[in-house]
């Protein structure tokens, strides 16, 4: 199967080069392309993709979903990966998504998230106590979806008419819980993404925890989401 990937971006250049540096040596047999979705940045970002990306579109500042969306308006292929910008992404990445959506019924899937630059006890939540989650919420047919790692098939994206951009947060999750209706979503561990851990540092664990519980819960049981979610480079 061909994979379009998505990156949506905003003064991202401490971080753009890396992340599609990492997407350059992807060990994957099928073809794949890497589009960069910018929000107008007034930095180097743009500059920094055109160098590496297969496009860059540029638009208006948004939100997050907006630039997604946007993104997808040029994809090529089949299969939609969505990854952010401030992150690595390990050579096997479209291999293991493309291996569980190898089955026909599955419409969707996300993989586990590391930490690019995190201690020992970010390290350990990520691996010991993420991935359970991550796989009793898709068990229960309400998955849990991080914007930096997942994929779905295109013609079950346009069902659905793609990302809600109105949505300032948990664009991914409403996304995915509307595409599930169309099939099977998996999560695939071995699919792996390292993230900044850049708000991590800002917020301090508290304050993360509380919000994305918080944010989790608000969804689930409403059907909406925080408006606030200030940007941090």
């Amino acid at each position: 199967m061909d994979i379009s990937i998505i990156i949506p971006t905003y003064n991202e250049e401490k971080y753009i080069g890396t992340c599609l540096k990492s997407l350059e040596c992807q060990e994957y047999p099928g073809n794949y392309e890497v589009i960069v979705s910018d929000g107008s940045s007034t930095d180097n970002t743009v500059a920094i993709a055109q160098e590496h990306a297969d496009r860059v579109i540029v638009d208006c500042k948004d939100t997050i979903a907006y630039g997604r969306q946007v993104g997808t308006h040029a994809a090529r292929y089949s299969v939609l990966a969505f990854t952010d910008a401030d992150t690595y992404i390990p050579p096997d990445w479209l291999g293991k998504l493309a291996s569980s959506l190898g089955d026909r019924r599955v419409v969707g899937v996300h993989g586990k998230l590391l930490p690019l630059d995190g201690n020992r006890f970010e390290n350990d939540f990520c691996n010991y106590v993420l991935p359970p989650y991550s796989q009793f919420m898709v068990d229960i047919n309400k998955p849990s979806v991080p914007g930096s790692n997942f994929a779905v098939r295109k013609k079950a994206f346009n069902k659905v008419k793609g990302f809600n951009t109105k949505l300032v947060t948990a664009e991914d999750v409403d996304l995915c819980n509307r595409i599930k209706r169309l099939g099977k979503f998996a999560y695939n561990p071995d699919a792996v993404v390292y993230v900044s851990t850049r708000r991590v540092r800002q917020w301090g664990y508290l304050k993360m925890l509380s919000f994305y519980t918080s944010n989790t819960i608000e969804y689930h049981t409403k059907g909406t989401s925080g408006r606030f979610f200030e940007p941090v480079r």
